[in-house]
């Protein structure tokens, strides 16, 4: 005879326990469903949904996206944690496992639902704010732009963020040529420190220890090699207040690097400088508006020390358009990359964009510079 079926009974295979890596598993997928895939979409309708400023769209998007957008990016990441946390709790894994375990129903003495929420909506919030501890420890704070010393590779009030790196501490690690840096400007040797100078400066490393740095008119030549450039065309630029920036737009080579840099009237840099160990030469892109290592020393150049510097910036956060908000086109986008598209708000880029493409399709052959020679001594009979 067969035994009636029970009910409200659970097998003995459902009192097992589920191995400890199984139960891992599923921890880390739950943490990833919270924590890691709402970023995901919060991120991508900040960078493409956000309509751009003067596009004639108009809505509460556009209004946060553009005004508040550090708060409309942490709200859409509580938004999309939520909907994770919601289907996640409705997967059907999820359900056939709380169906054959019995473990669906609470326990005695176990928070009511509402309160798990919150505790849960508490903890995604602890969550974001110590990864954002975490970046700024380990990765670097952000650091926002000061003056036009950059143009056109940065602007002013552009928002980046950068890699902590110890240079030069323990093995003697260096930064490359063509690298944009953020250091103390307390650090370099400055004739009279202007009243506007800002506590941190940001600029393109060009010469390395060992290195003897020259200039001739807005290009940099490293022991006595011309740091290879191709002219892109004329450039002119317009800032807020209305001043003015006129010049010529040079592709430079340096180092498997290519980067943009504008040449205008500046004055003239005659000496030639040695680069100390434990040191670098650094210009500003905009070669005729920077201080940078030709001022040091009363004009005879100097070197900023390894220690000095606080990150290498490596990728743009946000930007400012000229109407004040904010610009998310390059949100995330490697410093590094170098695009054929300038940002020059009201003005017509197509030549330029063509020039700097036609600098990219020809570059040169050598773009490391030699090793410094030294003078040999001679000697009359």
């Amino acid at each position: 005879m067969r035994a009636p079926a029970l009910t409200g009974v659970a097998s003995p295979h459902a009192s097992r326990r589920s191995p400890r890596w199984q139960v891992g598993l599923r921890r880390g997928g739950r943490a990833l469903g919270v924590l890691v895939f709402p970023a995901i979409p919060a991120l991508l309708v900040l960078r493409y949904l956000v309509p751009p400023v003067g596009s004639g769209v108009r809505g509460v998007v556009a209004l946060l996206g553009h005004r508040c957008t550090l708060l409309f990016g942490v709200t859409l990441f509580l938004l999309f944690s939520a909907l994770a946390r919601y289907w996640l709790r409705r997967l059907p894994a999820r359900a056939s496992e709380e169906a054959r375990t019995g473990e669906a129903a609470p326990s005695p003495g176990l928070p009511s639902k509402r309160r798990r929420e919150a505790i849960a909506v508490l903890a995604t919030v602890l969550a974001a704010a110590s990864a954002a501890l975490a970046f700024r420890a380990w990765v670097g704070r952000p650091y926002r732009v000061i003056g036009a010393s950059m143009l056109p590779t940065l602007q002013p009030d552009d928002l980046l963020a950068g890699k902590k790196t110890a240079y030069g501490r323990d093995d003697g690690r260096l930064p490359l040529r063509g690298d944009v840096v953020v250091f103390r400007s307390s650090a370099v040797a400055m004739a009279r420190r202007a009243a506007d100078l800002p506590d941190l400066l940001v600029k393109r490393v060009i010469g390395l220890p060992g290195d003897r740095v020259a200039m001739r008119g807005g290009a940099p030549v490293i022991n006595d090699w011309p740091v290879p450039s191709c002219d892109a065309g004329e450039y002119i630029d317009v800032d807020p207040d209305g001043r003015s920036l006129h010049g010529r737009l040079h592709v430079e080579f340096l180092d498997d690097r290519a980067y943009v840099t504008v040449h205008a009237t500046a004055a003239p840099f005659a000496e030639a400088y040695a680069v100390q160990p434990g040191e670098v030469f650094v210009l500003g892109d905009n070669r005729g508006h920077s201080i940078d290592s030709r001022a040091f020393h009363e004009g005879r150049g100097g070197g900023v020390p390894l220690e000095a510097i606080e990150v290498r910036a490596q990728w743009f956060l946000t930007g400012t358009h000229r109407s004040g908000d904010a610009d998310l086109g390059r949100l995330f986008r490697p410093i590094d990359t170098l695009q054929a598209r300038l940002r020059l708000e009201g003005l017509d880029t197509r030549r330029l964009e063509e020039g700097i493409a036609r600098c990219l399709a020809n570059r040169p052959g050598e773009t490391r510079p030699p090793p410094r020679r030294e003078p040999t001594a001679t000697r009359t009979l």
